[in-house]
C-alpha cells in the first residue's frame, strides 16, 4: 500500500511543528518514507531552509534526524534509519512531523509512505559493556557529541574511536532529540573507555543536554504539547538525569535557529548546570557564556559549570578543545555525573586547575561547594602552555592576576578575600582561556 501526501510551508511556518498524518493497515511490518522539500533555499534568503522529520506512532515516538540531508526512512521490528527507533509497526494513526527550525519562503513537499508486509529483519543484539572499577580519581572525558543519528558526519564506531585517540576516560554520545544510537554506543566501551548516553533536546528556542537518559523525551515546546521549558527540566531533574543549558550565548536565528538559550521563564531557572565551554577553540560566544553564567552566579544561583566538544565529525580545525576533568568516586556513570552535579570538575584544554577553600577550622571545601567568609583560597596548577596568566574571579570580577610559567606547578594562595563566589582560570596572553574551575560558593 502507497500513500502519498503533498502540500506547502510558508514563512508563517517557521519555527513550527506540522504533522502529516496517515494510516496503516494491520499486518505491516515495515514503513518506507520519501520526502522531498524544494527548494532548499528560497529566493532572496541567506540562509537554507532546515526541516527535521520527526515520526509518531500510535504507541508514541519513533524518534528524530535532526538537520541530516537524509529524509528518507525506513522502520521495521529489527531496523531503524539511524535517528530512528525501531520496533513492530502498529496499525494505527501515524504521523510525520515537519519540524521547521527554518522556513524562509514558500516551500514545496511531498510525502511518499508505502506500508510493506512480509519478513523483517532481526534487531542486532547489542551487549553493553563493562568497566571494570577504578575507584576514586581524576578522568578526563566529553559529555556533548553527535553522530550520523542526528547531524553528524560520522558513524558510531568513528565517535568512539576519536575518543579513544583522545585517550579520554568516558565519552557521551547527545544526538539531537533521539536515544536511538545508544544501544550500540554503549556496546562499544571497555575498561579503558567508559561509554554514557544522554540527548541533546534541541528545540526553536535554545538546545538543552540531558545527561543520564537513554528514552526518548518530550521537547517540543508550547501549544503543540501545552509545555514550557521548565516543565521539561523539572521532569528531567526529577528522573535523576541532569539538565544542563548548553552554549547559552551561541550565534541564534538565523545562522543557527535555536541554538542561543532564549527561554526567559529558564534564565537559569530550576538549571542546575550550564555549559560554558562549547567546541573549540575558545570563541567569543564561549565567553559571552561566561560572563552570562558568572551574571547568574553574582545573582545567587547555586549553577556548576561543564565543557562539551559538541563534535560531529573529524575534528578538522576545532584546535584546543575543553574537556571535563571530573573527581569522581569511580569511573561509572553514576558516579561521573553526580560529581559534575555538584560541580566537582575543571574544564580544560590540557592544564591542571583545581581550586580549594580552607577553612577556619581546617576544613577543605572542592570546587562547587560552600565556604564560610573569610576561608583562604588555594589553586594548585600545572600546564606545559606558555604564556598563561592565573585569574581569579568572584562577584566583583577579576581579583587577582599572576603571570605562571610553562613546564612548572605549584600550589598558590592568592591572598584574596572572595565575596559571593570564587572561580579560577588559566588564560593565554591572547586572551583565550586554557583551564577555568567550577565555583566555591561563599556564604
Amino acid at each position: 500500500m502507497t500513500t502519498i501526501l503533498t502540500g506547502h510551508l510558508t514563512e508563517a511556518d517557521h519555527k513550527g511543528h506540522i504533522a502529516i498524518r496517515f494510516a496503516v493497515p494491520e499486518g505491516t511490518t515495515r514503513l518506507v518514507g520519501r520526502f522531498m522539500a524544494s527548494p532548499k533555499r528560497c529566493e532572496g534568503a541567506f540562509f537554507d531552509n532546515l526541516i527535521s522529520l520527526s515520526i509518531f506512532g500510535p504507541d508514541g515516538s519513533r524518534g528524530q534526524r535532526h538537520n541530516n540531508p537524509v529524509w528518507d526512512f525506513q522502520i521495521e521490528a529489527g531496523f531503524a534509519t539511524p535517528g530512528y527507533l525501531p520496533g513492530p509497526i502498529e496499525a494505527g494513526e501515524w504521523s510525520v512531523v515537519m519540524d521547521t527550525f527554518r522556513v524562509l519562503g514558500r516551500v514545496e513537499w511531498r510525502l511518499e509512505i508505502e506500508c510493506e508486509t512480509g519478513p523483517v529483519a532481526e534487531r542486532a543484539a547489542f551487549v553493553p559493556a563493562v568497566t571494570a572499577a577504578r575507584g576514586l580519581g581524576w578522568y578526563r572525558g566529553d559529555l556533548h557529541a553527535h553522530t550520523l543519528h542526528s547531524d553528524g558526519s560520522w558513524d558510531i564506531p568513528d565517535l568512539v574511536g576519536w575518543a579513544r585517540a583522545r585517550k579520554l576516560d568516558f565519552m557521551t554520545l547527545t544526538d539531537h532529540n533521539t536515544p536511538s544510537g545508544h544501544a550500540e554506543v554503549m556496546a562499544l566501551g571497555d575498561d579503558a573507555l567508559l561509554m554514557m548516553g544522554g540527548v541533546e533536546l534541541t528545540t526553536h528556542y535554545g538546545h538543552a543536554l540531558t545527561l543520564g537518559r537513554r528514552d526518548w523525551q518530550e521537547w517540543r515546546v508550547g501549544p503543540v504539547t501545552g509545555r514550557q521549558m521548565p516543565d521539561i527540566a523539572e521532569e528531567v531533574m526529577g528522573k535523576g538525569a541532569l539538565f544542563v543549558i548548553a552554549h547559552p550565548m551561541s550565534p541564534g536565528d538565523p545562522s543557527c535557529t535555536g541554538c542561543r538559550w532564549e527561554y526567559e521563564d529558564m534564565r537559569p531557572g530550576p538549571a542546575q548546570i550550564v555549559e560554558i565551554w562549547n567546541g573549540g577553540p575558545w570563541s567569543d560566544y564561549n565567553e559571552d557564556g561566561l560572563a552570562l553564567y558568572r551574571t547568574w552566579l553574582g545573582q545567587g544561583h547555586r549553577l556548576r559549570a561543564t565543557a562539551g566538544t559538541d563534535i560531529h565529525g573529524p575534528e578538522g580545525g576545532m584546535g584546543r578543545l575543553g574537556f571535563n576533568h571530573v573527581q569522581a568516586d569511580d569511573l561509572t556513570e553514576a558516579a561521573i555525573l553526580a560529581a559534575v552535579a555538584v560541580g566537582r570538575n575543571y574544564l580544560s584544554s590540557g592544564p591542571k586547575l583545581v581550586l580549594t577553600a580552607v577553612q577556619a577550622d581546617g576544613d577543605v571545601v572542592a570546587m562547587g561547594g560552600e565556604a564560610g567568609a573569610g576561608a583562604a583560597v588555594l589553586v594548585d596548577w600545572a600546564t606545559e602552555d606558555e604564556g598563561l596568566d592565573l585569574v581569579i574571579h568572584d562577584a566583583r570580577g577579576e581579583v587577582f592576576r599572576q603571570s605562571v610559567a610553562a613546564g612548572a606547578s605549584g600550589q598558590l594562595e592568592p591572598g584574596v578575600v572572595p565575596q559571593g563566589f570564587v572561580m579560577a582560570e588559566l588564560r593565554g596572553q591572547d586572551g583565550l582561556l586554557h583551564a577555568v574551575t567550577n565555583p566555591i560558593f561563599i556564604v
